[in-house]
């Protein structure tokens, strides 16, 4: 009965530490898990052998403080499995949102380019330099809709003129009215770099597919540096005339 009650917290100790190592192998757990599941199977084990075995008093502190160090690595491991992939994910999540609002400036840059020349560019320099210098058609209604009519009615009446008039693309796509909800301003000096990166670039592609015997133009644009290597992000896609990003 003594002995049942002095060794049913080891055996415990050392159940949790076995059930903890097999699950972490099973499940590929982090380093940090599997560090600390032994060492709670070690801990338990060897809380077990003091119970049970005759020792003497310096042999009993030398154990107790190897425990000590064991529960302290214990607690520090199983503090990182959880903490490091939660701060992985954070970082994540931040620096992905940057390169999304970028890959979005390049796409709204390339259908533009398609509205104008009737093919998207895979040169990031041609796009840059089709925002900083080029020009898009906008068509601009002046004058004031009555409620009782619609725009075409408006016109017809004389009420409201119509013109075509050429406007910058920085200014027309990436002016101030289009600065909400960014999640960063828009720079055209750094519209091919993937945020965060020192300097990494897009990497950016153009052709056509087939589709029933006609050339579709396509595009794609693709983090070339990204922080998870295993979800990098892109917008586009070269097999197929979609101008979506794969966060959507």
């Amino acid at each position: 009965m003594d002995i049942a009650k002095k060794i049913w917290f080891p055996v415990v100790l050392t159940l949790a530490g076995l059930i903890a190592v097999i699950s972490g192998l099973n499940t590929e757990q982090t380093g940090f898990f599997m560090l600390g599941s032994f060492a709670l199977l070690i801990a338990g084990a060897v809380s077990v052998v003091a119970t049970t075995v005759d020792l003497s008093k310096t042999l009993r502190m030398a154990i107790s403080s190897a425990l000590l160090v064991l529960i302290v690595v214990l607690g520090y491991a199983d503090y990182q499995s959880i903490k490091v992939p939660i701060d992985f994910q954070n970082e994540k999540e931040y620096r992905y949102a940057h390169v999304v609002q970028r890959l979005k400036d390049i796409r709204t840059a390339e259908l533009a380019f398609k509205s104008k020349y009737q093919r998207y560019t895979g040169s990031m320099d041609t796009l840059v330099d089709f925002v900083a210098n080029d020009s898009i058609t906008l068509i601009k209604a002046f004058g004031e809709v009555p409620d009782t009519m619609t725009l075409e009615e408006a016109i017809a009446a004389n009420i409201v003129e119509r013109d075509t008039v050429m406007v910058p693309v920085i200014d027309s796509l990436f002016g101030p009215r289009h600065s909400e909800g960014r999640a960063h301003p828009f720079a055209l000096d750094s519209m091919g770099l993937v945020p965060f990166t020192g300097g990494k670039k897009f990497e950016l592609q153009a052709g056509t597919v087939d589709r029933s015997g006609t050339d579709v133009p396509v595009f794609m644009a693709k983090d070339g540096a990204p922080f998870d290597r295993s979800d990098p992000r892109m917008v586009g896609s070269m097999t197929d005339p979609k101008t979506n990003g794969n966060w959507e």
